[in-house]
């Protein structure tokens, strides 16, 4: 059996300047509904994942990452698969969007709560999607996963903790983590 678990493309609305805590706040939400920037293709395109099941998140860069990457649509769609919440925090700051997703990370990984998912039941949904993927590699064998970073990096980890071995990993856009099991 195989997983394989790929972060979608590079989002069009990615790139933005210094931001306060309101426009971040908007900034999240365009990037959630986003498709993949126009510039952003993968490297090489492994034409044998037509012949695998794919699945993806329920955000529109997912789907559309596995639209680019295989020519087809996902077989599955879900929202156990959608990103990990990103923390938004009213902090008197201005920031570069990525510089506010991983300052406010860290706070929400120190218990910090807010209007979003915490941490914890983030983790929770990273143990159960990571069921559901072995349970699917059982009835299909190969199972591709289109979804998002910091999401895949956890159901990555509960993958391995159940013995699945990892022959290759990357955390990029268009990055592709891949394991198997006997």
């Amino acid at each position: 059996m195989e997983i394989i678990l790929i972060r979608h493309g590079k989002p069009a609305s990615a790139d933005s300047p210094a931001l306060n805590a309101s426009d971040y706040a908007k900034w999240i939400r365009r990037y959630n509904f986003s498709n993949v920037a126009e510039n952003s293709r993968p490297e090489v395109i492994n034409t044998d994942l037509k012949l695998y099941y794919l699945i993806s998140s329920h955000f529109n860069r997912a789907i559309h990452s596995a639209e680019i990457y295989t020519g087809r649509k996902p077989d599955q769609i879900s929202p156990l698969y959608k990103e990990m919440d990103i923390p938004r925090y009213k902090l008197p700051f201005r920031f570069k969007p990525m510089t506010w997703v991983y300052l406010c990370r860290v706070l929400w990984m120190l218990g910090l709560s807010g209007s979003f998912e915490s941490y914890r039941s983030a983790k929770y949904r990273a143990e159960i999607a990571a069921e559901k993927l072995v349970e699917l590699a059982k009835e299909k064998d190969k199972i591709v996963l289109f979804g998002h970073g910091y999401m895949n990096l956890h159901i990555r980890k509960v993958l391995i903790r159940k013995g699945w071995a990892l022959s290759c990993k990357s955390n990029s856009f268009w990055g592709l983590s891949s394991l198997e099991t006997l």
